[in-house]
């Protein structure tokens, strides 16, 4: 089993004004524990995020992502020339979307490594074309106690000098 992490899934993390702030947290700490495989990511989203961070939030937060990034467990696939070919074929294959280049990418990497779970909130992009798409209500689902129990993990980690 394993998931494949997008760009706004992370930078929600990152981001206490946005929408999905707490579905963020509360599905990358399961993704961290384990409860949905090996957790991957690519090196287009990273830098999406980095960016988006060091523009919207600031460079402390941008920092502290790529940091803890480092340390998270969560492989980052790097975009090589087989892999800018299929990206293109996944780009002709589908004409009637509007994909960015990195959620190509991420498309040809759920079907070439058969990765079983995308985290996103953009389901527009991925509607139909991936399968096990986790994220958009993610807090919501979980019991209130389960919630609690991982904003008190994740102020305990505050205090100890996390992001």
């Amino acid at each position: 089993m394993s998931i494949l992490i997008e760009s706004v899934v992370l930078y929600a993390f990152y981001n206490r004004r946005d929408v999905h702030h707490l579905d963020s947290i509360c599905l990358l700490t399961h993704v961290l524990e384990g409860r949905f495989g090996r957790p991957f990511t690519s090196d287009l989203v990273v830098s999406e995020v980095y960016t988006l961070l060091r523009r919207r939030v600031g460079f402390k937060a941008a920092i502290a992502f790529l940091e803890a990034l480092r340390k998270s467990g969560i492989s980052v696939i790097f975009l090589d020339e087989a892999l800018y070919d299929g990206v293109i074929r996944v780009l002709k294959d589908h004409t009637n979307r509007v994909l960015s280049f990195t959620d190509a990418f991420l498309l040809l990497l759920l079907n070439e490594l058969k990765i079983d779970f995308l985290a996103t909130y953009d389901e527009r992009s991925f509607t139909g074309l991936a399968g096990g798409i986790i994220g958009r209500g993610y807090a919501k689902e979980l019991p209130e106690s389960e919630v609690k129990k991982i904003l008190a993990r994740v102020q305990d980690w505050l205090g100890k000098g996390g992001r």
